[in-house]
């Protein structure tokens, strides 16, 4: 079984990101997500089902921008949370 940590799953959305539109867009991109985890707002239902999710879905709706709220809101829809 392998075993992520939502740190590095983070770096791996960033780092998708990064691959197609620069180093700055990935963090960018992914500060909204890193904010709601690591300020201890992500329930361990959302975080468990956010490691379960293929990196590049999670990508493409953070690149969508908007606000924190916006982003958290699209992840959160996608993952049923």
């Amino acid at each position: 079984m392998s075993y992520i940590t939502v740190d590095n799953y983070i770096w791996q959305v960033a780092r998708y990101i990064a691959d197609r539109k620069g180093v700055d867009a990935g963090i960018r991109a992914t500060d909204p997500l890193a904010w709601y985890v690591n300020t201890g707002r992500a329930s361990a239902g959302f975080l468990k089902r956010l490691v379960e999710t293929k990196p590049y879905v999670i990508a493409r709706l953070l690149m969508k921008g908007g606000s924190y709220d916006e982003a958290i809101a699209r992840v959160r829809t996608k993952l049923d949370i």
